[in-house]
């Protein structure tokens, strides 16, 4: 297998991530745009859920990607203005 191809759990997202396996496993049924893309095992309600790597390495370049985009967006923003004397 593949290094990129490698299969996670919520476990391992929660410690990649620094949140609780509760927090995956909520924002899997509520927010799931929070996480990376994943799949389930099955079609019950309780199957386990899995993320590619190649899924996590994708959703974490397109945040950093966002949030420098939106850094630079506030940057040139404030641009000219002097913040120092507020």
């Amino acid at each position: 297998m593949n290094v990129i191809d490698q299969i996670l759990t919520k476990e391992d997202i929660a410690n990649r991530y620094r949140i609780s396996i509760s927090s995956v496993n909520t924002l899997c049924s509520r927010n799931p745009e929070a996480l990376p893309k994943f799949f389930k095992l099955g079609n019950a309600k309780n199957s386990p859920v899995r993320f590619r790597l190649s899924d996590v390495l994708a959703f974490e370049a397109a945040q950093v990607a966002h949030q420098e985009a939106a850094n630079q967006q506030v940057h040139v923003s404030h641009k000219g203005y002097d913040f120092s004397k507020i």
